[in-house]
């Protein structure tokens, strides 16, 4: 289990479109946080420390910094998986009513997370 979780990676990305735009604006570049949030890795957002991403209940969470350690946010992931880069299941985003899948949203570190920034450097 340690070991596992010290491959949590310094940086992870959500992204990729969501249903009908629903919560893009809580994607993006999340920086590993020293503090572990129940037992597991978490992540502030680049540019915008009221947004994070932990692990809670059972799922990782992008919320509000308030919410930090709760089971509520704006994004989830239903999985107990120790890094959310690895996981096969689809994320959710909240549409205001319910939550819908979100199929294309990729969670990216490492060498997919490198390849996509220098994919899009041209564009920036």
């Amino acid at each position: 289990l340690a070991a596992e979780m010290a491959k949590a990676a310094p940086q992870i990305a959500l992204v990729g479109p969501t249903p009908q735009n629903k919560q893009a604006s809580r994607l993006g570049l999340f920086l590993k946080r020293d503090e572990l949030v129940n037992g597991f890795a978490s992540y502030t957002k680049a540019g915008d420390d009221g947004a994070m991403l932990w692990h809670a209940g059972g799922c990782w969470i992008i919320g509000s910094a308030a919410s930090l350690g709760q089971t509520r946010g704006w994004v989830t992931l239903r999985d107990g998986c120790l890094r959310p880069e690895v996981s096969t299941v689809t994320w959710r985003v909240y549409d205001g009513a319910a939550w819908v899948v979100a199929p294309e949203l990729r969670c990216l570190a490492g060498d997919a997370l490198a390849a996509e920034i220098a994919k899009a450097a041209p564009q920036i």
